[in-house]
């Protein structure tokens, strides 16, 4: 039995890329699957789409003349699927998550806009999930949330996102600062940086470790689970915290900013995908607004 809307896709792939190997690299599989999958598309449809040539592929007359069809039947499953999402989402309210790095004002600016932007979806109410980037952006695409805040940067497959935020930092220092010219990344982080295990998300504290070694930073790195767990780290003299929570300190723990913003924390909003190209979701586009705090904030 041919999965109609699998292959579909790859007629519909194959067309906008005109060749099979972008096209394949665009679904996320091999060349072979692809051209093994127009082809029982074919087959039952009894009609040639494509013909093949060194340079590429062309449609043929048929193949134009079904290309729009294909299109409004990939719509209508999307469709579909945010129909469902949001009858699930108004049994359940608004699955909101963020990560623990997220200031707690941000919080609840974000779980206020998702309330107010989405009304009958939130009906139970917006519930607030913290965990990893990593953990989040695997909840977001198996339907257990309808929205994260998550770290940038990280492997998001084919999930929507908003534009990337960037919340200033600062460092918990706890050791004396010198008074006087603005001090260097390496002379304030004298002791370990506090921050969370890799594998809440590689290419975030890959990005951290490598702007550590670009500034000269020699103290290296020590794990913490949270924020909690990084300032009490802080307090006892062990470690240095970088946060973008402006109410976060500890008694004897210097606070200074990041020289040059170059730590900054950077977010994104994520929600379940759409067809390629298509814009992000009105609810991501609302929440990354929200992360901006607004001027005059104290």
């Amino acid at each position: 039995m041919v999965d109609l809307l699998r292959h579909v896709r790859f007629f519909v792939a194959i067309a906008e890329e005109r060749q099979f190997g972008f096209a394949a690299r665009r679904i996320g599989i091999s060349q072979p699957p692809l051209s093994r999958g127009l082809q029982r598309l074919e087959a039952e449809l009894g009609v040639r789409l494509f013909d093949r040539g060194p340079q590429g592929v062309d449609l043929t007359e048929a193949g134009a003349a079904l290309l729009p069809h294909a299109h409004r039947l990939l719509q209508a499953e999307q469709t579909l699927r945010q129909a469902a999402r949001g009858e699930a989402a108004g049994r359940s309210g608004v699955r909101l998550g963020v990560v623990p790095q997220l200031p707690l004002a941000a919080s609840a600016r974000l779980a206020s806009t998702a309330a107010a932007r989405a009304p009958g979806r939130a009906r139970g109410g917006v519930t607030l999930h913290t965990a990893s980037t990593t953990a989040l952006v695997e909840a977001v695409a198996e339907g257990r949330l309808d929205v994260a805040v998550v770290v940038h940067p990280a492997v998001l497959g084919s999930l929507a996102a908003g534009a990337v935020v960037r919340l200033p930092t600062a460092l918990l220092v706890p050791h004396p600062v010198a008074r006087g010219a603005p001090a260097r990344l390496r002379e304030l982080i004298r002791v370990p940086l506090a921050v969370p295990p890799r594998e809440d998300n590689p290419p975030a504290h890959d990005l951290l470790v490598d702007t550590l070694d670009e500034h000269g930073v020699t103290a290296g790195t020590t794990r913490a689970a949270d924020e909690r767990a990084a300032v009490a780290l802080a307090a006892t003299g062990r470690a240095c915290v970088l946060t973008a929570d402006p109410a976060v300190g500890a008694a004897g723990v210097l606070r200074v900013p990041v020289p040059g913003d170059v730590l900054p924390l950077r977010l994104r909003v994520v929600a379940p995908g759409g067809s390629p190209g298509e814009r992000p979701p009105e609810l991501v586009a609302a929440l990354t607004a929200a992360l901006v705090e607004p001027a005059g904030t104290p």
